[in-house]
C-alpha cells in the first residue's frame, strides 16, 4: 500500500497542502468505500468533519481538473512506451432537473422486435479519452480525461470538447467508433498531428486514387478514381489474433477524411444467409500492418468496459452536486481513481494471478479470464483492512517486553 501514496504524491504540485489532503481523501474514498461513492460515503471512509470541505473542494477550490488529467497522462506515458488513444462518449442518467447540463436523450435499450419502445431520460453526456497501453501479452486501458458535453453550447459541444482534448495531448493514434465518421471530426484531429483509426459504416463509400490520364478531359479535374467494390477486392488468408481470417486492404480515398487512408476489410460467412459479411476499418497511418489495425480496433471495446466499471465501482454517476465545475471535477476524480488502481497493480502486483485473488477473497463461483477492475478493487480493499487491523512484529515484541517487566515487578 505504500506504492499507492507514492503515486498520489506525483499529483502534489497541482494542489496546496489543504487541497492535496482532500484530493487524497477523494481518491481513497472512491477506491475503498464499499457503498455508494457520493460525498457522504467518502466522508465515512476518511473523516466525517471533511464533509463541507469536500463540497468546497469540488466547487470553489483553486485547482484545475485538466491539469490533473494531463499529469495522469504524463505518468502513464512515462511508464508505458507502447500506447494508443481511444476516444468515445458516454452518459449518466439522472432523475432531477436542477443539475447543470441535463438534457433529454434516447435510451435505445428498450427497442425489441423492431418495435420502437425507446424512452426519454434526463442525463449528462461526457466525452472521454482513454490510454490503451500494450504490455507483453496483455493490453490495459486507463481512463484518462473526461469532459461534459452540451449539444447546444458552443464551448461544450462535441467538436469543441474534442479539440480541447486533442490540442493538449502528445500526437499519437486515436481510435474511434463508427459513430464518429465525420469530416469535421477528422479534420480537427489531423490538424493537431494525430492519426486516426475508425470503423466504417456498412454504407460507406471509398474510391481508388486517380490514375494518370494521357489526355486531359474538359471540365474540373477529378479528385477521386473508381469506386471501390468491396466484394471484388482480393482477399487473402491472414493470421489475426491467432485465428485465420480472410482480409483485403488497399490505399483509398474517402469523403469522410481529407487524407489518404488504408482500408482493411475482413469478411466472414453468415451461417443464416450463407452470404459474406464485411467488417471495414481504415486509418491514416499507412505504415500500420493489417493485423495491427484489426487488433487495435478489437481492443477499443476496453473503453466500454472501463465506463461500466467506473459507473459500478468508482462512483462515476453517483455525483450529487449541481454546478458545472463540481460535476466535471467529480467525474474526473473517478477516472483518476480507476487509473491509479490499475497502475498500482501493473507496477507492484503484476505477478498476482486471478486464482490467487479469488482464493484470498473466498470467491469460488467466479473465474474470469483476466483480472477485472472489480477484483482489483476488492483485493486492495482487503489489503488495506488487513494492514489496518494486523498486529506488527514490533507491537508483539513490545507486548512481550511489557509482560516480562510486569512479572519482575510482581
Amino acid at each position: 500500500m505504500d506504492n499507492l501514496y507514492v503515486i498520489l504524491n506525483l499529483f502534489r504540485p497541482l494542489f496546496n497542502s489543504c487541497n492535496y489532503a482532500l484530493f487524497v481523501a477523494f481518491i481513497l474514498g472512491l477506491m475503498f468505500y464499499p457503498g455508494r461513492k457520493n460525498v457522504s460515503g467518502i466522508c465515512l471512509v476518511t473523516d466525517p468533519s471533511f464533509y463541507w470541505s469536500l463540497i468546497k473542494f469540488l466547487s470553489r477550490a483553486k485547482w484545475n481538473q485538466d491539469s490533473v488529467a494531463l499529469t495522469l497522462l504524463k505518468i502513464l506515458q512515462s511508464v508505458f512506451k507502447n500506447w494508443v488513444y481511444v476516444y468515445d462518449e458516454t452518459h449518466a442518467i439522472k432523475t432531477g432537473k436542477s443539475q447543470f447540463g441535463l438534457h433529454f436523450f434516447r435510451n435505445h435499450k428498450y427497442q425489441k422486435r423492431n418495435r420502437n419502445q425507446s424512452k426519454y431520460h434526463w442525463g449528462n453526456q461526457f466525452a472521454a479519452l482513454g490510454l490503451l497501453c500494450l504490455n507483453i501479452g496483455q493490453a490495459v486501458l486507463f481512463p484518462i480525461w473526461v469532459k461534459m458535453l452540451i449539444p447546444t453550447d458552443t464551448a461544450l459541444n462535441s467538436l469543441a470538447v474534442l479539440e480541447t482534448i486533442l490540442s493538449n495531448i502528445p500526437a499519437g493514434l486515436v481510435i474511434f467508433d463508427r459513430g464518429f465518421n465525420n469530416r469535421k471530426v477528422f479534420k480537427i484531429l489531423l490538424t493537431y498531428g494525430h492519426h486516426l483509426l475508425c470503423r466504417a459504416k456498412s454504407n460507406a463509400v471509398f474510391y481508388y486514387p486517380l490514375q494518370p490520364q494521357q489526355k486531359p478531359k474538359r471540365g474540373r479535374p477529378r479528385k477521386y478514381g473508381n469506386r471501390v467494390d468491396i466484394s471484388a477486392m482480393p482477399f487473402t488468408q491472414t493470421i489475426v489474433n491467432g485465428h485465420t481470417a480472410e482480409v483485403a486492404n488497399a490505399i483509398v480515398y474517402t469523403k469522410m477524411c481529407p487524407e489518404k487512408v488504408r482500408l482493411v476489410v475482413r469478411r466472414t460467412m453468415s451461417k443464416k444467409t450463407n452470404t459474406y459479411r464485411y467488417f471495414m476499418a481504415y486509418t491514416t497511418d499507412l505504415s500500420l500492418p493489417v493485423e495491427t489495425i484489426l487488433h487495435y480496433y478489437r481492443l477499443r471495446w476496453e473503453l466500454e468496459t472501463a465506463f461500466r466499471d467506473a459507473k459500478q465501482n468508482f462512483g462515476f454517476d453517483d455525483y450529487q452536486v449541481k454546478s458545472e465545475t463540481s460535476i466535471g471535477r467529480f467525474v474526473q476524480l473517478s477516472f483518476v481513481a480507476v487509473s491509479i488502481m490499475q497502475l498500482l497493480f501493473c507496477q507492484s502486483m503484476v505477478n498476482v494471478s486471478v486464482d490467487e485473488i479469488c482464493k484470498t477473497l473466498g470467491i469460488h463461483w467466479y473465474r474470469p479470464s483476466k483480472l477485472t477492475r472489480g477484483l482489483m478493487q476488492l483485493h486492495l480493499r482487503y489489503l488495506s483492512f488487513h494492514q489496518l487491523f494486523s498486529v506488527s512484529k514490533t507491537m508483539l515484541l513490545n507486548s512481550q517486553e511489557n509482560e516480562q517487566a510486569l512479572k519482575k515487578l510482581a
